[in-house]
């Protein structure tokens, strides 16, 4: 049996940035559902108010909107959207909230303490470094507005609705006080972040190690129970092949219905001897591979030869498609092997009076291919996958062993073993191989990654 896959820091990584990548979209949604909210304030500020500065900072920030709307409905369209990568949403949101509280009295503006929510969501979405930049950025925004507000460069900064002129009744000890306040409070959110940050990033770590240590007491279980139920396995051979024997010699004394009922009860030997050997083949370690440049036409024709009798009994046509020749790095006896399982399954799927076909091909790469393609029911896609898993099995006294085999023998080269809907009904069993190296020297898989 080969052994469950341990997870790396690489898959730790990864399981983080889609947790993160998550979170970002969801406050990429809420931004693009508020963006029209900055609008629609600046609007109402243009109430009683004839400054034309004010009408073009409504121009232009309905153009940020218009862009920040376009940004979201492309990434929307994309199946996964990375935080890693979302260096354009705060491009886009600090210009809108500048221009917003310029246009509603710069540093005396009411949406001023949406600096802390947007540097709080800037901590904990993006990486430390990254988050810094963006507190600094937008701190450096804060400050152009209240030396707007402070140097009274613009006559009608307030809006005629809050009080109209350079300022609101505010002296500069109060509002030099406010900037000072809201940088601290700023500091202080990318702190709380960056905490809340490595705090979640430290509990998905946490869970994960679980995990791994949930899954090494679950693969020693399995390996203990495998290695238990092999050996029960084997020991049960020897007395199956006592019954059936024993059943062939009375089978010699007796005729009419006891002798029908021998037949019946050796051919049911022979059924279990086989649940039995299909066991024992998956449950062994995969042994190292005979690796050798292979004609893959060749195989396919072995097999097709082998299966002559039992294809013409079912009244099904076996072919091998003609091709120009093909090689592949591989174990020509274990790959003999899947294409014998999967020729069988093919014949035990296809309807009497059809054809299965065998065709080895080439990529462009240079890497193998067979097809096994029947003109049976096929399998319902939930299903082809399923297939795959040991026990799982479409035959009404399959082991469910088979396939889940192949697909190891297959992975063991390198290759893979897959399923798909053939066209015009039916299935195609696809195995692919690596191609034959330019020298005969090559080093050996000794087991499946």
């Amino acid at each position: 049996m080969h052994s469950l896959p341990q997870p790396t820091a690489a898959g730790v990584e990864q399981v983080q940035r889609e947790a993160f990548s998550r979170m970002f979209r969801q406050v990429t949604k809420v931004m693009a559902f508020l963006s029209p909210l900055p609008v629609a304030m600046v609007s109402l500020g243009l109430i009683g108010d004839t400054s034309t500065w004010r009408r073009w900072c409504v121009a232009l920030a309905l153009g940020i909107v218009l862009v920040g709307l376009a940004v979201v409905a492309s990434w929307r369209r994309q199946p996964v959207v990375s935080h890693e990568s979302g260096t354009v949403l705060p491009l886009v949101a600090f210009p809108l909230f500048t221009v917003v509280n310029l246009s509603l009295g710069g540093l005396e503006s009411p949406l001023i303490p949406l600096v802390l929510p947007a540097t709080l969501a800037t901590a904990i979405l993006f990486p430390p470094d990254r988050a810094r930049r963006w507190m600094g950025y937008l701190l450096a925004l804060v400050g152009v507005q209240a030396a707007v507000t402070l140097t009274g460069a613009v006559d009608d900064l307030v809006p005629a609705l809050f009080g109209g002129g350079r300022r609101a009744g505010h002296n500069d000890a109060l509002l030099v006080t406010m900037l000072a306040v809201t940088a601290f409070l700023m500091m202080w959110v990318n702190f709380i972040g960056t905490t809340l940050r490595h705090t979640f990033r430290g509990m998905v770590r946490t869970a994960l190690d679980a995990r791994d240590e949930a899954l090494k007491a679950h693969e020693e279980r399995v390996r203990s129970l495998t290695t238990l139920s092999g050996e029960i396995a084997h020991e049960l051979k020897n007395p199956l092949a006592s019954v059936k024997g024993l059943a062939a010699m009375v089978a010699r004394e007796v005729e009419g219905r006891p002798a029908e009922r021998l037949a019946v009860l050796r051919r049911e030997v022979d059924r279990m001897q086989e649940i039995l050997e299909g066991f024992l083949n998956f449950s062994r370690p995969l042994l190292p591979l005979n690796e050798a440049p292979v004609p893959l036409e060749g195989l396919c024709r072995q097999v097709a030869e082998l299966h002559e009798g039992m294809a013409g009994e079912r009244g099904v046509a076996l072919k091998v498609a003609d091709g120009p020749p093909v090689e592949a790095w591989c174990d020509a006896r274990k790959v003999r092997q899947v294409l014998i399982d999967v020729v069988q399954n093919a014949l035990d799927a296809a309807p009497r009076g059809t054809t299965v076909e065998l065709q080895a091909w080439a990529t462009p790469e240079g890497e193998g291919r067979v097809e096994v393609r029947d003109r049976g029911p096929g399998l319902a896609e939930e299903v082809r996958e399923r297939v795959f898993e040991p026990g799982i099995t479409t035959k009404p006294h399959g082991s469910g062993l088979g396939l889940a085999l192949s697909r190891a023998l297959m992975r063991q080269h390198g290759g893979e073993l897959s399923l798909r809907a053939r066209e015009g009904g039916g299935c195609v069993a696809e195995l692919s191989l690596p191609a034959a190296p330019p020298t005969t020297e090559a080093p050996r898989r000794e087991a499946l990654p």
